[in-house]
C-alpha cells in the first residue's frame, strides 16, 4: 500500500513538471518609461506631438523577444509614427497627425497592443486680457504713465476676444495668424520660433520672429507654462517718452479646443 502511494505521488510530481514546462507563465508585455514613473499597458492610448523628438520606452514583460508593428487606425498607408528598436528599448517618432495601433508581440505569442494618438503642434489661444508694465525713473510727469498705457492698450496687436495662431511647417517655423478682434479678418505671416529660458527662474519661453507684410517685422515672447504672449514696446514709445525704461504689453490667453480659422 504504502508502496503505491509512493508510485502515485511521484507520477504526480512528473506530470505536474511537465505541465510546467509545457506552458511558462509571462508578465504582459508593457512599456515603460526611461525614467520607470509610467508604464504603458495593453489598450492604453499614449499621445505624441508631431514634429518633436519622440519618446523612448522599454519594453518589458513577455519572453524578452519582442516584434514590433504599426497599423493605422483608418487602414491608410499615411505614415503616423516610425518606430526604431534596439533590444527591449523602443523609441518611437511621429510623422503624421492621425492614430495607429503599436502591436508588441513575442515568440510566445503573448501580444500587447497600444494606441498612439499624434496631435498637431499647432498653437491657438485667444486673448483673455492685457496686463501692461511700465517702468521709468522718477521724473514721470502727472499722468504720463496713464497715458502711456492708454496709448498701448489703443494700439495692441491683437484686442480682448482677438486670437494668436500658429501653424507650424516644421519644428521651428510656420505661419502665424492675427485676428486683432473677434468680428476681424485674419491677417497672415509667418514666424520663426527659437527656445530660450529666463534668466531668473529658467522658465523656458519660445521666442518668436514675426514677419507680416507691409509692416516692419517683431517678436513676441510665448510663456506656455503661465499661458502669456509678451510684447516689448519700449523701443516704440522711448521716442515719446524720455523718462521710459521700458514697457511691456502681456497679452493673458486661452486656449479654445478648435480652430475655425480656415474657414475664414
Amino acid at each position: 500500500m504504502k508502496l503505491k502511494n509512493l508510485f502515485a505521488f511521484i507520477s504526480f510530481a512528473a506530470f505536474t513538471s511537465f505541465i510546467s514546462s509545457c506552458g511558462d507563465s509571462y508578465a504582459p508585455i508593457t512599456m515603460v518609461s526611461l525614467d520607470g514613473n509610467t508604464t504603458i499597458s495593453n489598450r492604453d492610448t499614449i499621445s505624441l506631438v508631431k514634429f518633436s523628438e519622440g519618446e523612448q520606452y522599454n519594453l518589458k514583460g513577455g519572453d524578452g523577444m519582442y516584434f514590433v508593428k504599426v497599423t493605422n487606425k483608418d487602414n491608410s498607408e499615411n505614415k503616423i509614427i516610425s518606430h526604431q528598436q534596439e533590444d527591449n528599448l523602443l523609441t518611437l517618432i511621429p510623422q503624421n497627425e492621425g492614430i495607429c495601433y503599436l502591436n508588441i508581440n513575442d515568440s510566445e505569442k503573448n501580444e500587447t497592443r497600444i494606441v498612439v494618438n499624434v496631435e498637431r503642434l499647432d498653437k491657438f489661444y485667444t486673448v483673455e486680457s492685457h496686463n501692461i508694465i511700465i517702468d521709468g525713473n522718477n521724473n514721470f510727469t502727472f499722468g504720463e504713465k496713464d497715458e502711456i498705457s492708454r496709448k498701448i492698450t489703443e494700439n495692441a496687436l491683437v484686442n480682448i476676444g482677438g486670437k494668436f495662431e500658429f501653424q507650424y511647417t516644421n519644428s521651428n517655423n510656420g505661419i502665424i495668424k492675427i485676428k486683432r478682434t473677434e468680428s476681424s479678418d485674419y491677417v497672415t505671416g509667418t514666424f520663426t520660433q527659437e527656445v530660450i529660458y529666463s534668466s531668473q527662474n529658467g522658465e523656458k519661453i519660445l521666442s518668436l520672429d514675426i514677419l507680416i507684410p507691409n509692416r516692419d517685422g517683431f517678436k513676441l515672447s510665448l510663456s506656455e507654462k503661465k499661458l502669456t504672449i509678451s510684447q516689448d514696446l519700449t523701443y516704440e514709445y522711448k521716442g515719446y517718452y524720455t523718462n521710459l525704461e521700458s514697457a511691456v504689453l502681456e497679452y493673458n490667453l486661452s486656449q479654445p479646443q478648435y480652430s475655425d480659422s480656415n474657414a475664414k
